[in-house]
């Protein structure tokens, strides 16, 4: 059990640093362009305009990022869909195995 415990802990790391190097990637490639700017002054055109300020911020920073940039956007976008339901599964067993264990506790006293 423990080396299962092990190995999903590895696995579980290893999910983390290649997310995490996505996103710093996402960051950096936003930070070095002229994306961010653009998509505040795009929000705040709507904004002042009356229309959805996020949505505007949201296209004007899409359509200023590089092409690396937008595969690693659409890549994180992937992944979280994929990884969404699987998550949601997870969290529903943790939850039925936290109920078990304390149903099993109030039966033994």
């Amino acid at each position: 059990m423990d080396a299962i415990r092990e190995r999903g802990d590895t696995v579980t790391q290893n999910i983390r640093q290649k997310f995490r190097e996505w996103m710093d990637t996402l960051v950096d490639t936003i930070a070095q362009s002229d994306a961010g700017i653009n998509a505040v002054i795009a929000g705040i055109r709507a904004a002042l305009t009356g229309k959805n300020p996020v949505w505007a911020a949201i296209k004007a920073l899409v359509s200023g990022l590089s092409g690396k940039a937008k595969v690693a956007l659409v890549l994180v976008l992937v992944l979280g869909a994929l990884l969404a339901p699987v998550l949601l599964v997870v969290l529903l067993l943790v939850l039925v195995v936290a109920a078990l264990v304390a149903a099993v506790r109030a039966a033994a006293e």
